[in-house]
């Protein structure tokens, strides 16, 4: 998908903050150098090379070399008592052909032979008015990107960037408009931010909102701007064709250095976001006593079944100790499930069943007895007390021999 921008129009200048994400370096840089400037280089020195100071003490660098490292690899050595001030600049020209128009390495050395700094690979056809120089003063992340090709600015600033914390109250807000959608919908984003955030360099702009979503084999980055009420909105097609797949979604949005998230899933059934007040769950067993080796029967109701939801139990024993758990789906709102009371060294008295379902929790009890045989050849017994007419009675027996 395309990265959306939404711009506004009118930037208040109250309550402003400053945001940079430039990196200066803390020691001595090549700042600028014109490997190739207009005339003839080989009959006049012509080419030259910026040092900057980007640190907050005056340096010594005498006795410095500035050395290029193609085949002639000629080297200039900085005269003694040469000094850099803080954030100043110095300019140096040494000898015709110093530097090779193409492939060429500039390193920068300290009185020692180690290297303080060195150029990337530099090349410059054109005999004309443009240097290599850092994008900013003193910017160095040790790469290729820290450079730019333009028109020279020898001796002075390439462009400042201001460093300044973001104010600690800059907050920024997310949601959607559902936590659950189907593959087609359009899922809105929406939030606002408590300020606006201003960059100062290269130049003065607002920041931008990122959004960045995040899924089953899916990352994508939205770019923004508030309006002028603070608040965004972005949207999202959940097409599969569009990369969109089943699952969960994170989006994060970051803003001034504030950042806040939120959550929605997609697939083929939305997932209930509140389960109806009057909904209700329950467990129980088919008997409330049980003799070890028996086997116990486990049935849960619910009013309201929910797509790919399972009742989550488990069964605690007297001391506490989980001896089953598990996860039962629903068959036309009921649950069933069987657990054996294992005869070996049998643990007597009450369990608790706990059952969870979504949002709801309900428990039951059960109580394992000993096996404490009558005085008689034969027992019987029935299910119940008492039955209505039509109901029928269960009798169990037993041997006591």
């Amino acid at each position: 998908m395309k990265n959306i921008i939404i711009l506004f129009s009118i930037l208040l200048l109250s309550g402003l903050v400053v945001t940079a994400s430039a990196q200066s370096t803390n020691h001595i840089v090549i700042n600028e150098i014109d490997i190739n400037p207009p005339g003839d280089d080989s009959k006049s020195v012509l080419e030259w090379i910026e040092l900057y100071n980007p640190t907050s003490s005056k340096i010594d660098i005498s006795g410095w070399q500035i050395a290029s490292t193609t085949a002639l690899k000629k080297t200039m050595t900085i005269s003694p008592g040469t000094f850099i001030e803080p954030g100043k600049f110095l300019t140096f020209s040494y000898q015709s052909l110093w530097f090779a128009d193409s492939n060429e390495i500039v390193e920068l050395k300290d009185k020692n032979g180690m290297i303080v700094d060195k150029t990337p690979l530099l090349s410059d056809p054109k005999n004309d008015l443009t240097s290599w120089q850092r994008i900013y003063d003193g910017y160095d992340l040790d790469n290729a990107n820290d450079w730019k090709f333009a028109i020279p600015t020898a001796g002075s600033s390439n462009g400042k960037v201001t460093v300044t914390e973001a104010k600690a109250d800059v907050t920024v807000t997310v949601s959607t408009d559902k936590s659950s959608y189907l593959f087609g919908e359009t899922a809105t984003i929406k939030g606002n931010i408590s300020k606006q955030v201003f960059i100062t360099a290269p130049y003065f702009h607002a920041d931008e909102i990122s959004v960045k979503i995040t899924g089953p084999k899916y990352d994508k980055t939205i770019s923004l701007y508030p309006d002028l009420n603070l608040n965004y909105n972005t949207s999202l097609n959940l097409q599969q064709v569009l990369g969109v797949d089943k699952g969960v979604y994170l989006v994060s949005v970051t803003y001034g250095g504030a950042t806040s998230q939120t959550s929605f899933s997609v697939g083929d059934v939305i997932v209930a976001d509140v389960i109806a007040k009057n909904n209700t769950l329950s467990i129980a067993t088919d008997k409330s006593q049980y003799l070890p080796g028996e086997t116990l029967s486990l049935t849960g109701l619910t009013t309201e079944a929910i797509p790919f939801e399972g009742l989550k139990f488990n069964i605690k024993d007297p001391s506490g100790k989980i001896i089953s758990t598990g996860s039962l789906y629903p068959t036309n709102g009921k649950f069933s499930t069987n657990v054996y009371i294992t005869p070996v060294t049998p643990v007597y008295g009450t369990y608790q069943i706990t059952g969870e379902y979504f949002d709801k929790v309900t428990l039951a009890f059960f109580e394992v007895v000993k096996d404490i045989k009558e005085a008689k050849a034969i027992s019987i017994w029935t299910d119940k007390d008492a039955y209505a007419l039509g109901e029928t009675v269960t009798v169990t027996g037993r041997l006591n021999n």
